[in-house]
């Protein structure tokens, strides 16, 4: 059993991009077994049960460490927790079948999040310099702002929350520990001006228009609801998502392509195909290009294996479940 602490001892941010990055060209390459993430609605959607929460569950295989496994994560948005997400990754050993480790998720899941951005940005953005805004200052946010400041060439972040409150204190707390200047927003329209533009709320109905975003050079989307207006969508030069199917049912796309307004023909690339320099013309040409990475199983096991392998020989928890 592996702690948060265990995970974060475990995972250095250079070594996990570069296992990101892998694991999704081996998608690319058809050699990752990675199921659409099997989701049921506790209530977020406005249904039956009335928790205001959802469960996810994202199995996979990734050949080339060998790795299989699944995350489970649960939301629980009414809660008065300080996070109100929650996740843990099960491995298992391929060569006897047996059950192995069961890994705190949530500090993986933000890092791997963040990684996606820096991918994002290191592929889709003309310039290696670049401004940020970031809509949104809860859990990810964090891992966004370091992770890219660490990563990325970045001058400044441009930061904006529906409670400005949590903006500050997030402003507060990560401006020691970044290079780049952190500028609270007192609206979205502020942000016009970025390079880059990351969603990463909860929002269910669209918190950013064509208005604010037409002279963004790359927005990346990574809420699991409907953050972006249908004008933003349509607006946008290339689409880039990490996993075809996932997307048109998960995230931003998924209210236009359940209208029947969006089509996997709609879909330019994926980061898998950008990544491997397959034919993504269309994408190098963009003036303003959508990616959403709605989050892969696939990278949740890689770098869960390799946290497993990597671990002090101190850390971690011995149980025997026989």
């Amino acid at each position: 059993m592996i702690s948060k602490g265990d995970v974060k001892a475990s995972l250095q941010f250079e070594r996990a991009l570069k296992i990101v990055r892998t694991t999704y060209r081996e998608g690319a390459d058809d050699r990752v077994l990675n199921p659409p993430k099997l989701s049921m609605h506790l209530g977020d959607d406005g249904g039956w049960p009335p928790h205001d929460g959802f469960a996810i569950n994202m199995p996979a295989y990734v050949d080339w460490l060998d790795a299989v496994g699944s995350k489970w994560a649960v939301a629980a948005w009414d809660s008065t927790a300080d996070i109100p997400i929650h996740a843990l990754i099960t491995l298992f050993d391929m060569q006897s079948g047996a059950f192995k480790a069961i890994i705190e998720g949530m500090y993986l899941t933000g890092v791997r999040t963040a990684l996606q951005s820096v991918i994002g940005v290191r592929q889709l953005q003309d310039s290696s310099t670049c401004s940020i805004s970031v809509i949104g200052a809860g859990y990810q946010a964090q891992f966004q702002m370091y992770l890219l400041d660490a990563l990325c060439d970045v001058t400044e972040f441009n930061l904006f929350d529906i409670d400005r409150g949590t903006a500050t204190q997030l402003q507060e707390d990560l401006q020691s520990r970044v290079e780049a200047s952190i500028n609270c927003l007192e609206s979205v329209s502020g942000m016009a001006e970025s390079d880059v533009l990351i969603t990463v709320t909860d929002a269910q109905r669209p918190v950013i228009t064509h208005e604010h975003s037409s002279d963004i050079s790359t927005i990346i989307a990574l809420g699991s609801y409907g953050e972006l207006s249908e004008t933003t969508i349509n607006n946008v030069d290339a689409v880039v998502v990490d996993h075809i199917e996932q997307c048109l049912e998960r995230g931003a796309l998924s209210s236009l392509a359940e209208a029947g307004q969006f089509e996997k023909s709609d879909i330019d690339a994926t980061i898998g195909d950008v990544l491997s320099a397959s034919d993504t013309s269309n994408v190098r040409q963009a003036s303003q290009t959508l990616f959403v990475p709605i989050g892969l199983g696939s990278l949740d096991i890689a770098l869960a294996e390799h946290v497993y392998r990597h671990q002090s020989r101190q850390s971690g928890t011995q149980f025997a479940f026989r």
